[in-house]
């Protein structure tokens, strides 16, 4: 099963919860069944760790894409409202007077 398919769709935090949690019930479960099933569990409570942490990574990039995509389009919109004021009705173009 694939386990980072679960945790795309949750928030950071959330996913965050989730790993957290099963790290902590880990070793309950560890004293109640045999010892193999406790290393398995720790195993998987490891993996999940690991898919919370780059989900966690992903996301933040994610929202550092969509930061810097914003803020182009803040200053490309100053720049058309700054050209708009200063009677300009279309952006300079670049000339090339060599033969």
């Amino acid at each position: 099963m694939e386990f980072e398919a679960l945790f795309l769709g949750l928030e950071p935090v959330t996913a965050l919860a989730v790993g957290v949690g099963v790290l902590a019930l880990a070793p309950l479960v560890g004293m109640a069944t045999k010892s193999e099933l406790a290393d398995s569990a720790r195993e998987t409570a490891k993996k999940g760790l690991v898919m919370v942490f780059e989900a966690f990574d992903k996301a933040q990039s994610a929202v550092a894409e969509a930061g810097e995509s914003f803020q182009d389009l803040v200053a490309e919109a100053r720049a058309e409202r700054a050209a708009s004021r200063n009677g300009a009705s279309a952006p300079p173009q670049e000339v090339n007077l060599s033969d």
